[in-house]
């Protein structure tokens, strides 16, 4: 859990905040099946994320897309998403 976490640092805050409150809040519930798929999200350039999760960018990935909205579903995100 801590290597993942440490993926989550992504250094920008709205990532940062998204991404670590997922694998705090959610991670652990997840089949094995959609961990994978938060790992390969983690594996996306800085931008790409961005654009998914801030931006409501679509990703061509079915897996990747289902994952990214369950972290906009299930992460309490503040005011993150303006």
């Amino acid at each position: 859990m801590k290597a993942l976490a440490w993926r989550c640092r992504r250094g920008m805050r709205e990532l940062d905040q998204l991404l670590a409150g997922f694998l705090h809040q959610r991670y652990a519930a997840l089949d094995s099946g959609r961990q994978a798929s938060f790992v390969r999200l983690l594996d996306f350039q800085d931008p790409d994320i961005f654009g998914f999760l801030v931006r409501g960018e679509t990703p061509a990935d079915e897996e990747i897309a289902d994952i990214v909205q369950l972290i906009l579903r299930d992460t309490d995100t503040g005011d993150v998403r303006r």
